[in-house]
């Protein structure tokens, strides 16, 4: 019998030791289904991604955005947008190896921008626009929290960035904001 008798055939995950499949540098991944030979995670979260009907995945998105689109700069990146009504908002992220650098930066700067406007796609119209962000060189390299302002900035230039709500605070002597001095025990 082997030291991992549960195995996906029989519905259980199992842990696999490092060189139990030749070829395999897994090192105790928990598997709970594999489709052809990629094994799938167990997880019941959803996917943080941008969901697909909002990437810009097409050349004629890109070739529309350079003819039609209009340019909001800003000084880690340039927002080119471009309305659409009817169609969902679609966003895409360019990173040049001409300005922005190697194939690291540009990664770099891609996955950075990517991740700043997912965390604020809420604040995004869900229909209506074509969007595209192009990094500059410095993008790669700039704190994180100036390359977010950037990105807000940028948005709300180009008037697509809802406000943020932050909810109500409520009024002063409510239970809920009571000071401990008017609390009923403190005579």
């Amino acid at each position: 019998m082997p030291p991992y008798p549960a195995t996906p055939a029989t519905g259980g995950s199992f842990l696999r030791p490092f060189g139990s499949d030749p070829g395999s540098d897994m090192i105790g991944v928990s598997v709970a289904h594999t489709v052809g030979s990629i094994p799938r995670p167990m997880t019941l979260a959803r996917s943080e991604k941008l969901p697909a009907r909002h990437r810009m995945t097409t050349g004629a998105d890109f070739a529309a955005m350079r003819a039609e689109g209009v340019a909001f700069r800003g000084a880690l990146c340039l927002l080119v947008a471009l309305r659409r009504p009817g169609e969902p908002t679609r966003i895409g992220f360019i990173a040049s190896k001409r300005g922005v650098g190697g194939a690291v930066e540009r990664n770099r700067a891609r996955r950075r921008l990517r991740e700043i406007v997912r965390r604020r796609f809420v604040r995004l119209p869900e229909t209506g626009w074509l969007l595209m962000f192009v990094a500059h060189r410095a993008a790669p390299t700039a704190p994180h929290q100036d390359l977010a302002s950037d990105v807000e900035r940028v948005l709300s230039a180009a008037g697509v960035l809802a406000p943020l709500s932050i909810p109500d605070e409520p009024p002063p002597g409510s239970p809920d904001n009571s000071s401990p001095s008017s609390s009923p025990g403190s005579r």
